[in-house]
């Protein structure tokens, strides 16, 4: 009777274990819903066992596109449509235990975008780009209600017409009508005005203005910004007749067509005023001392004091539209207006004229960072940079904050040295280096060890970098040392032998050539029978035996035991001196033995 009790508890053991073990499960999809859509559209997926981090894709015959997941559970998905051709394609979850069986799905046509229509006018016969997306699949293009007969599609983005012959002059609505729906956008029908010449050239106000050009038919006519009077104007499509206001100024003539296309004289027209300064009348509106400004107006040959700010400056009369100046010193960086007095009056520039001053007191940040990333230097008179460098290499300017900021893209060809800012007064230059970090250089590293053990990592461009063992699909935990030449970083539990990818702050990607490998203790040692004798074969199974090197019976006393692998398991053969106790297993991991005791008879 006492004999069959532990034969009981054997069984009821064995049944424990199998409950605990894990049952890897395939996520299953059921119904999509809808299951059809058109790019970027949301749709549901409904299914079971979808877990923590499922996949979506779509495709089939080997191309697959993945969806972005807007919400999900176990058993709900909410994705988005990724871009894809219109037709029918399959759907399908994948997450760490496998991919779900497909279902079939439709990818609508999405409505076309009409983005931008170049040229924005033109007359009949002319042809016309338009750019946007999804313009595939097109059933009809209109210009107003007059169908194009000429359509040239190039791609998915753009389509090349002709603008119909029949059509009206003036703005119309351009339509696309593809199977996807429709979109718009506007378009004038006429052709580009051009201003060719225009009398007289001086002249007072109520004088009448003659304008010569081509395609000015509906044009309106602009002095210097200044409307003209249209009651005292007569348009033809070559020249147009008009009376120049009492408050017009000298300047150049535009002429606007339909509200939206327009023509600039290439000539000022010079009205006699009180002296005034142009709109643009500085030739240049920053400098440093020492400068030459021709300042442009009229009436300006009786013109007496030329002052910037407060600040008097010596200037030449040239004639009765120029003044030549020169620029006064100043010590402070700035901006100030510029006025002209003389005989008739004052009049002061619409525009500001900027002193510069060499920049100063240059910082940057980050001091360390990759090729073809942004960095920001601060400092005293950032006004007007032209050029930045570093260590040599001219760097795109991105964004500036007049005066106070400049940002920067490193250039792909830079090396570590010092940062440069240059603007008209001259060069400044940073006290200490930038450092450019380029791709990882890997010389060497710990070529094997355990899960959790130190690996170090020898080379340069180290500092900051994500090192990735094969099968891991999270960067290792640092280590300790973090510096540019060496990296400490831990063994992850999910690490395989393999090469090593280490990925640093320049984007750039370095792979070992050698392999890392991963040493692992054998583990859940079982092995039948239980009992035997010298020559007998007995079967060890178990996980990580595929690196066992050594193999002893009694608790590891006897000699070594031949065995040989068979499929997942080893076949051992009970040495001469083997005794009973437990079987032990070494790999260059260590040893480990069998929980259970093997008997000898």
């Amino acid at each position: 009777m006492n004999s069959r009790i532990p034969a009981f508890f054997l069984v009821l053991l064995l049944i424990s274990l199998q409950s605990c073990q894990v049952q890897k499960t395939l996520p299953e999809l059921w119904q999509l819903f809808p299951n059809q859509a058109a790019v970027g559209e949301e749709f549901t997926l409904k299914g079971a066992q979808f877990g923590s981090n499922p996949t979506v894709t779509l495709g089939q015959s080997g191309s697959f596109v993945t969806a972005d997941i807007r919400s999900h559970d176990e058993q709900t998905i909410k994705a988005i449509v990724p871009r894809l051709a219109a037709g029918p394609t399959q759907v399908r979850v994948t997450n760490t235990n496998g991919v779900s069986d497909p279902l079939p799905f439709i990818i609508l046509q999405p409505k076309p975008v009409l983005a931008s229509v170049v040229p924005v006018n033109g007359l009949p016969g002319s042809r016309v780009t338009l750019t946007g997306d999804f313009l595939d699949k097109v059933k009809s293009i209109r210009f107003g209600e007059v169908p194009v007969s000429e359509i040239t599609p190039t791609s998915p983005q753009e389509v090349v017409v002709t603008v119909p012959a029949t059509i009206p002059r003036g703005p119309v609505t351009v339509t696309v009508d593809t199977e996807g729906g429709s979109s718009t956008g506007e378009f004038i029908v006429t052709g580009t005005p051009e201003v060719t010449s225009f009398t007289p050239k001086r002249a007072k106000t109520g004088t009448e203005l003659v304008i010569q050009g081509r395609n000015l038919l509906d044009g309106v006519v602009r002095i210097n910004g200044q409307l003209t009077d249209k009651d005292q104007t007569q348009v033809r499509d070559t020249e147009i007749r008009t009376v120049i206001p009492t408050t017009a100024t000298t300047g150049k003539i535009s002429i606007t067509v339909f509200e939206r296309v327009q023509a600039t004289s290439a000539d000022t027209l010079f009205i006699v005023a009180a002296p005034v300064i142009n709109a643009n009348g500085l030739s240049i509106t920053e400098g440093i001392a020492g400068d030459k400004l021709t300042l442009t107006g009229q009436n300006l040959r009786d013109v007496t004091n030329v002052s910037f700010g407060t600040l008097t400056a010596v200037f030449k009369v040239l004639s009765d539209t120029q003044l030549d100046v020169t620029v006064p010193e100043r010590s402070q960086v700035g901006e100030v207006p510029v006025t002209v007095s003389g005989i008739g009056g004052s009049t002061t520039s619409q525009q500001a004229f900027l002193f510069i001053q060499i920049p100063a007191s240059l910082v940057f940040t980050p001091s360390r960072t990759g090729r073809g990333k942004e960095v920001v230097i601060t400092g005293q008179n950032l006004h007007r940079i032209t050029d930045v460098t570093v260590n040599g290499k001219t760097a795109m300017i991105v964004r500036r904050t007049e005066g106070t900021e400049v940002r920067v893209t490193v250039p792909v060809d830079a090396t570590t040295g010092l940062v440069a800012v240059t603007n008209r007064a001259g060069t400044a230059t940073t006290t200490r280096s930038l450092t450019v970090v380029q791709k990882a250089v890997v010389t060497s590293f710990t070529s094997s060890t355990m899960v959790g053990g130190r690996v170090i990592i020898k080379g340069n461009y180290l500092q900051d970098a994500s090192v990735f063992f094969t099968g891991s699909r999270t960067a290792a935990i640092a280590d300790g040392r973090n510096e540019e030449t060496e990296l400490w970083v831990k063994v992850p539990a999910d690490a395989q032998t393999g090469p090593l990818t280490v990925t640093n702050e320049s984007g750039e990607t370095t792979t070992t050539p050698e392999s890392f490998t991963v040493l692992r203790l054998p583990s859940a040692l079982e092995f039948t029978p239980k009992t035997g004798k010298a020559g007998d074969e007995v079967t060890l199974t178990g996980q990580n035996l595929t690196a066992v090197k050594d193999i002893r019976f009694g608790g590891g006393k006897s000699t070594a035991a031949k065995f040989r692998q068979a499929g997942n398991a080893l076949i051992v053969t009970v040495p001469a001196d083997a005794l009973t106790g437990t079987i032990c297993l070494t790999t260059d991991a260590g040893s480990v033995c069998t929980t259970s005791s093997f008997t000898v008879e």
